[in-house]
């Protein structure tokens, strides 16, 4: 019998588990490996954290952790260099489940919130990593750049920047940002690091264009005219964009050289940094643009309004200048100060923007380039002493309706502007204000239309203010308000325009650093407007100095007042003052002021006296008038007459005794 040698007998080898996973988990792990090597990144990190449980040996986990770590961290990277930061992150989380991650993670998850634009998030995990992190200083950089573009708190910023320099003491650009924000931040504050930065960044950077701008900003600003000027003069040779060129017309301006000055302030409707700002539709066209060039002798000139109230309001003092150079003017102006300025009678028409298809003109021209037309100097600023009016039935109109009839002073005030005022700093906490609503014998009457900042809900309740903003239809009712005032108060904003365009006093706050056309801040002016009397902070904010200074001007003014009433008093009831004591906040001022005043009232009663004489009359003339008299007087008639007051005389019969 012969047996088949194909048959073979089987024997069972036991399977040991543990080997067998061991196998398994390392062939995930190569698997893993090449999907990421081969671009399969996400199935192969997706392997990566399914095995990584499964592993039982510490050492080998670790490893293999930090594997998947390398693989993540490189894969976040190129993700989010390609643009693709929501994925970058999605590794990153996933990442940051795994013991061991880099603490760069955190750097990196804030890198790519940035781009998203999650600036808060961002600055968390930055501020997290700079917090562990043994090498921090390149985070420095990023967390500078953050808080400045986009929390906009530049003293935080300046922070992060000085840190930064120990790592990059050689980087150009961290020491002009850090000159800028301090120059932005502080005002005339630290004047040292100013220079001190923008001076080694120009040192590093000698060509850079916006260092060179900065730096002659500052030199500028501290008033070494002589730096100023060759930073700028360099500037020139940078290729200057249209920012630049403004900068500085206003610069030039601001140190009386209005020449040249406002002839650079022309590139401000080409400026790079205009933002949202519109400008109106004309001036999108060069057709019939006026330029130095062109002769508009016999010329018909459309002077067109720019941008804000306040601009427009400052510069159509030139309207009467301009029409001593042309044929003849026309004026677009924003409709809100239409009623305002043709009340004003300035002697021409004026119109509105939607009028201007229907207007025949040769050429228009910006209000603010009125200064070149009519070769304006610093010394010869036209209408200073003011040229809007209001008619005086509406003033009388506006004062029954809404102003108190009493004898107190009557105080306007505006302590903030728009959205310009706020950047460059010229609005005053109202807060520095308390002080003049609790003054006694004083009314404080508010001008401000809007409150955003809701500051008016915060006065203290000894502090009285009447909020007289909310009645405003238009600019004339301002106007006509501010024509009821004794006295107004107001920071550098429109309000503060429109009460010198009136004439009416004013006493004007402005911060250290002023804006560009006031070039005097100091004095009893500010030559564009004589009627306004300037206060100025000593250093940047210090707004208590000059509101010191104007509460101590505010009290002569009362105790004028004061003095002046009980003269007046005195005069016309003088039976009626006996009982009179002068209030205990008289001060000597008051004494001094009355006395003067009655040395004035007895030297002018003496003149009046003498002039009242009458000429003598003959004995002839006497007798006549006498026999003319008692002809017409009865006995009984005469004793009425002597025992009876003369009857009052008429002002007509006054001034012909006085003649």
């Amino acid at each position: 019998m012969q047996v088949s040698k194909r048959l073979v007998i089987r024997k069972e080898v036991p399977l040991d588990s543990a080997r067998e996973t061991e196998l398994l988990n390392s062939m995930d792990i190569a698997m893993a490996e090449e999907y990421c090597k081969v671009g399969a990144l996400q199935i192969g990190l997706n392997k990566f954290r399914d095995t990584i449980p499964k592993i039982t040996n510490e050492n080998e986990k670790r490893n293999v952790i930090n594997k998947y770590i390398n693989y993540a961290m490189h894969g976040g990277q190129k993700l989010a260099e390609s643009g693709k930061f929501l994925q970058a992150m999605e590794l990153y989380r996933d990442m940051l489940e795994f013991p061991g991650f880099p603490v760069s993670v955190y750097k990196h998850v804030g890198l790519c919130m940035k781009r998203l634009g999650n600036a808060d998030m961002a600055i968390k995990f930055l501020e997290h990593f700079e917090e562990i992190s043994p090498d921090k200083e390149d985070v420095y950089m990023y967390l500078g750049d953050l808080v400045y573009s986009d929390i906009k708190d530049n003293k935080r910023a300046i922070g992060y920047y000085e840190k930064a320099l120990e790592k990059y003491p050689r980087n150009y650009t961290i020491y002009n940002m850090l000159g800028h924000l301090y120059s932005t931040c502080y005002q005339d504050k630290f004047k040292e690091k100013q220079i001190y930065y923008l001076t080694k960044a120009f040192e590093l950077a000698p060509n850079n264009r916006i260092v060179v701008k900065n730096l002659a900003y500052v030199y500028g600003k501290f008033h070494e005219e002589a730096k100023a000027d060759e930073m700028y003069a360099k500037l020139m040779y940078l290729n200057p964009t249209h920012s630049d060129l403004h900068a500085y017309g206003a610069y030039l301006v601001k140190h009386k050289r209005f020449a040249e000055g406002f002839k650079f302030l022309q590139h401000r409707f080409q400026k790079e940094d205009l933002g949202n700002v519109a400008f109106p539709e004309i001036f999108k066209s060069k057709k019939k643009r006026w330029n130095i060039k062109v002769d508009i002798s016999n010329k018909v000139v459309l002077a067109h309004f720019e941008q804000g109230f306040g601009d427009t309001i400052m510069f159509s003092r030139f309207i009467g200048e301009l029409k001593k150079r042309c044929k003849e003017v026309i004026m677009v102006v924003q409709k809100e100060l239409v009623t305002l300025l043709q009340d004003s009678d300035l002697g021409v028409n004026i119109y509105t923007e939607a009028d201007i298809p229907n207007l025949k003109y040769d050429y228009w021209i910006p209000l603010m380039d009125l200064p070149i037309v009519c070769e304006t100097k610093p010394d010869t600023i036209p209408r200073a002493q003011g040229y809007l009016k209001v008619p005086q039935s509406k003033i009388n109109a506006y004062r029954n309706q809404y102003i108190n009839k009493n004898d107190k002073l009557k105080i306007g005030i505006a302590y903030e502007g728009t959205l310009a005022s706020k950047e460059t700093n010229r609005d005053i906490p109202l807060e520095y204000l308390y002080p003049l609503m609790m003054l006694p014998g004083v009314e404080v009457y508010n001008f401000q239309v809007d409150d955003l900042s809701r500051q008016m809900d915060r006065i203290p309740p000894n502090a009285e203010l009447i909020r007289l903003g909310k009645t405003f239809k238009s600019w004339e009712d301002t106007a006509s308000a501010m024509n009821c005032m004794d006295l107004m108060v107001t920071t550098d904003n429109g309000v503060m325009n429109l009460a010198g365009a009136l004439g009416i006093k004013t006493f004007g706050i402005f911060n250290t650093i002023s804006e560009w056309r006031w070039f005097q801040t100091s004095g009893e002016d500010i030559v564009w407007y004589k009627t306004i009397k300037p206060f100025t902070c000593p250093t940047s904010d210090a707004w208590d100095v000059p509101v010191k200074a104007i509460m101590e001007e505010i009290d002569k003014i009362r105790s004028k007042k004061v003095a002046e009433k009980i003269k007046s008093n005195m005069i016309l009831a003088p039976k009626q003052q006996q009982g009179y004591q002068p209030s205990s906040r008289v001060t000597a001022v008051s004494a001094e002021t009355a006395e003067s005043e009655d040395k004035k009232m007895t030297k002018k009663k003496a003149a009046e006296k003498t002039k009242s004489i009458k000429p003598k009359t003959t004995t002839a003339a006497k007798a006549k008038t006498a026999t003319k008299t008692t002809t017409k007087t009865t006995p009984k008639t005469k004793t009425a007459a002597k025992s009876s007051p003369k009857p009052k005389t008429t002002p007509k019969k006054q001034k012909k005794a006085g003649d």
